[in-house]
């Protein structure tokens, strides 16, 4: 009897340490938290991909700066050149304008791509700024739900040390082979590893069980396992004697019927 009053204690005390298991409780808020980090670690990426695209651009635009007045000047000494030089043939003629025909479509490039990076120099900047923003705001985000979680966290770590103090209180008065069997059991199937046998039902897994471990079960003796799901079965009416002793402890009964 006083087995069976143990375990029932122990099964209503994992029953409500399961309800307050910052595992559980807490796993909404942690996700959150987690896909915050990723958005966060997502933006930083990106803030330095736009960092290295504003550098890029103001290197060539440097490169380009340093290169077009040395195409314009070029063209101008070789306008002089034909100017200052007479009696040149056709073919140097033709050669001259091809030349200065070469370094005029490269400034007219030159000029056009100019144009271009400042215009990409102009969305990259907003884009910083648009990022850097929703990066701060996110970031403040995150720290107020990092500071709910751990604050929620002790809350809970506080109580499940109190349960599982209360547990190694319970686990005291159980002869060594009910302790390693209670353990076995809790370790296979941690929200409820003590259940009650119905007829020939285990109302854990709700599976029928062989018709002599039906009788073992309600001959009493020893503590047995379900052959499905490895919880410790109790028979009924060692329940409601139990029970009955306690004085009705809480929702025992039910806490073990799955």
């Amino acid at each position: 009897m006083d087995t069976i009053r143990v375990l029932l204690s122990l099964s209503e005390n994992n029953d409500e340490r399961v309800k307050v298991d910052p595992k559980i409780q807490l796993a909404s808020l942690y996700s959150e938290i987690r896909e915050m980090l990723q958005s966060i670690a997502a933006m930083e990426k990106r803030m330095e991909q736009l960092a290295l695209m504003d550098q890029e651009n103001k290197k060539e635009l440097a490169q380009l700066s340093q290169e077009m007045p040395l195409w314009t000047e070029e063209i101008e000494q070789v306008r002089e050149k034909v100017v200052k030089q007479h009696g040149l043939t056709l073919k140097d003629m033709l050669g001259i304008k091809q030349d200065v025909a070469r370094l005029e479509d490269a400034l007219y490039e030159a000029d056009a791509r100019v144009l271009e990076l400042r215009e990409l120099q102009a969305r990259v900047k907003g884009s910083r700024a648009q990022t850097q923003a929703r990066l701060r705001d996110l970031k403040a985000k995150y720290n107020q739900h990092a500071e709910l979680f751990n604050l929620e966290k002790e809350k809970a770590d506080a109580v499940m040390a109190e349960y599982a103090s209360k547990e190694d209180a319970l686990l005291d008065e159980l002869a060594p082979d009910a302790r390693t069997a209670y353990r076995e059991a809790l370790r296979l199937n941690p929200d409820n590893p003590v259940v009650i046998l119905d007829g020939e039902i285990c109302m854990g897994c709700r599976i029928g069980l062989s018709k002599q471990l039906v009788k073992q079960v309600n001959q009493g003796g020893g503590l047995y396992f379900c052959e499905n799901c490895m919880r410790i079965i109790l028979p009924a009416h060692a329940v409601d004697e139990a029970v009955g002793f306690l004085g009705g402890i809480g929702n025992a009964e039910n806490n073990i019927c799955g």
